[in-house]
């Protein structure tokens, strides 16, 4: 349960519900992606530049030279990239793996069509382009780099062409005392929603330490942040949680790997001894013998 001093301060976020629900989700995103080993995870803020480097992009490591994510929510914008030791990606004499991977380059594809080159340069004169050109300082709280844009022309698929750009983005740090509050409110939600398929506002006020009115706002945010999957039923007053098919992906992976292994183990059988390979099952014709249905009966009642 929430503290009395927690309970005050959940109550004061409500009061800018939709900044609540960005500060969730921020914090959800870091919780599953950030690692020590993966420094380009996490939530970065462009500031005092314009579209297209404006908002905030959830980046995630997925890889030791791969990056995904998206820009505000992925129906906005989603971004996929890469990353390297060097520049260009070329590699030095003497490898120093040491240092880490500093340099990068990613695409976001806009969901109205534009497209962005971050990390690239381009040489208007030569008309040739350089990747992996993106870098993180070395402290790893900042990205800065040269970045095309490309403006989809609207009722064509034409693009107008925006070239010699920089731009920079910087770590979200989120404080540490707000962290904490927003920890055991999304580690709550989620432990109800394995308990219940739905639960009332005046429950989950209860649970939670706030008022019905509270609760509702709260279910609301919890919801939007995509912590958990679920909708707020208001003529209920309730929210009702969907059950994530996480089991039964894993149960299915499971299967497919037995699957893969038994594919397997019978391929080195069959590579080792021809002979053992699997024939097909001889057809039934007109001359096959058929059992006799009153011999099966007899053997079945013996």
């Amino acid at each position: 349960r929430l503290t009395s001093e927690e309970r005050k301060s959940v109550e004061r976020m409500l009061k800018t519900s939709n900044q609540m629900s960005q500060s969730l989700q921020e914090v959800a995103f870091t919780n599953k992606w950030c690692k020590k080993d993966k420094p380009f995870s996490g939530v970065w803020l462009a500031r005092g530049t314009g579209y297209p480097i404006v908002g905030r992009f959830f980046i995630k490591q997925v890889g030791i030279d791969k990056i995904e994510g998206f820009v505000e929510q992925e129906s906005r914008a989603k971004i996929f990239g890469k990353l390297a030791l060097f520049p260009g990606g070329t590699q030095p004499k003497e490898k120093d793996s040491s240092r880490g991977m500093e340099w990068f380059d990613l695409t976001v594809q806009w969901s109205n069509g534009d497209l962005t080159n971050v990390g690239v340069e381009y040489n208007t004169e030569t008309k040739e382009s350089k990747q992996l050109q993106g870098r993180m300082n070395p402290i790893r709280t900042s990205l800065k780099f040269p970045y095309v844009h490309y403006r989809l022309i609207p009722g064509t698929s034409e693009y107008d062409e925006d070239f010699g750009n920089t731009g920079s983005l910087n770590k979200h740090m989120i404080d540490t005392k707000a962290k904490e509050v927003y920890d055991k409110l999304l580690n709550n939600i989620y432990a109800v929603s394995q308990l219940y398929e739905n639960i009332s506002f005046e429950r989950l006020a209860d649970l939670f330490g706030v008022d019905v009115k509270g609760a509702e706002a709260l279910a609301q945010c919890l919801l939007k942040c995509g912590q958990v999957t679920g909708a707020v039923d208001q003529e209920d007053q309730m929210v009702i949680f969907e059950k994530p098919r996480e089991a039964l992906k894993k149960f299915n992976s499971q299967v497919r790997e037995v699957c893969n292994l038994v594919q397997e183990t019978y391929d080195g059988i069959v590579k080792f001894d021809p002979k053992r390979a699997a024939k097909p099952p001889k057809p039934l014709n007109a001359d096959d013998e058929k059992v006799d249905s009153t011999k099966v009966s007899k053997m079945e009642t013996e």
